[in-house]
């Protein structure tokens, strides 16, 4: 079959990479030639157009934010890292950036010819404050011929949905021929939304069994020494604290990737790995650090002890994906919604039981993989 799939396959985010690349080798891997629709609207990574109608609105605080900080990273951010990116796009995920598409006008002219189109994975029902719902993220765009269209793991990236789009994502869910989703708030989500129910299956990355022919040695660390490996986003709160308590009590170096939209003070030394160092570090730390549902997920799948350290506040909402992928895997106590230094040195010492975990990955994987093969040989009525 020839088979497009929608998501964050441009962003320069390592989680968005992966999951992406994790879909499309499957789908290679069972003879089928399958591709990123490159569309890459201006709302998802710079927020979009500034509305003269919410000029003095939070959304408009958001995208001007977004905007400012893509401009300082084409100045001045890490040009190896940005070439890495690049690299890592055109190299392993096969993407040919002479064919952009930056609207649901421009896809609709386009008239794509595809058997299957999938949709997911990551955060791609998440609507906006500054745009809202993309509808090209449920497959509602015009193509050549009758698509079958399906999703695969998408997340709304929260339990919760603001009711003004509610009826929109439901018009959308009735036009998707199957629906599967990644975390069980998404399912309930689903339920609730428009009545219809949908397979819990895992992220893409759970469909990788060995990640290794894609690492590659970031050259500022040295392997030899034992390091801890902080990946966080959205917040130093917390997880800061944690991080540089195990670094100092277990004598580890602590690294931790650049972060673009990192304004406060740093946590250890920051490293700007490609995609393929920063799975590199990961794989080769002590111990992981993390905030982040992949960081969490390649920490399982590569099997190296963690913890997860919770987002507060208002951003809290943003616990929901890792805290699924724990309570999947029975290790919800590796969570902590902040700083605690008994739990801490309980986990510190702790052996995951990784014989029983990769089980229950394996469980996972072939949920996935059900699911798909079910649905690559969907009859289309």
């Amino acid at each position: 079959m020839k088979i497009g799939i929608l998501t964050y396959h441009f962003s320069n985010n390592y989680g968005a990479l992966f999951q992406a690349y994790g879909l499309r080798k499957w789908l290679l891997e069972q003879g089928h030639e399958a591709e990123f629709v490159n569309y890459q609207p201006e709302h998802v990574e710079s927020g979009g157009n500034i509305s003269l109608s919410k000029l003095f609105s939070l959304a408009t605080v958001k995208i001007i934010f977004l905007k400012l900080i893509n401009i300082k990273e084409a100045l001045f951010g890490n040009k190896d890292q940005k070439d890495g990116f690049k690299l890592f796009k055109t190299d392993v995920l096969g993407i040919d950036d002479r064919f952009i598409y930056k609207s649901l006008e421009e896809l609709n002219r386009a008239n794509l010819d595809y058997d299957l189109l999938i949709c997911g994975s990551d955060q791609i029902w998440n609507p906006s404050d500054q745009y809202g719902i993309d509808p090209v993220y449920f497959l509602d765009f015009k193509t050549s011929k009758t698509a079958k269209k399906i999703s695969y793991a998408p997340s709304f990236g929260r339990s919760t949905i603001p009711d003004k789009f509610t009826s929109e994502i439901k018009i959308l869910l009735y036009k998707l021929d199957a629906i599967s989703i990644r975390e069980e708030s998404g399912q309930a989500l689903i339920k609730r939304i428009a009545g219809l129910d949908a397979a819990l299956v895992p992220d893409p990355t759970v469909l990788v069994s060995d990640y290794k022919a894609i690492m590659q040695e970031y050259p500022l660390v040295n392997y030899e020494d034992n390091y801890l490996f902080c990946y966080y986003l959205r917040s130093r709160e917390n997880i800061g604290e944690t991080a540089e308590y195990i670094a100092n009590v277990n004598s580890l170096n602590l690294y931790s990737p650049h972060n673009p939209h990192r304004r406060w003070k740093e946590v250890g030394k920051t490293v700007y790995p490609s995609p393929g160092q920063w799975l590199s570090l990961l794989y080769n730390a002590k111990f992981v650090v993390t905030n982040s549902f992949h960081g969490t997920m390649l920490s399982i799948l590569l099997n190296k002890p963690f913890v997860v350290v919770g987002i507060g506040g208002e951003r809290a909402k943003y616990n929901e994906r890792a805290l699924n992928i724990l309570k999947q895997c029975n290790l919800e106590h590796r969570f902590t919604q902040e700083f605690n230094q008994e739990q801490i040195d309980k986990l510190i010492t702790e052996e995951i039981d990784w014989l029983s975990l990769n089980e229950k990955i394996d469980k996972l994987r072939f949920q996935g993989v059900d699911y798909l093969l079910k649905n690559l040989e969907l009859e289309y009525e």
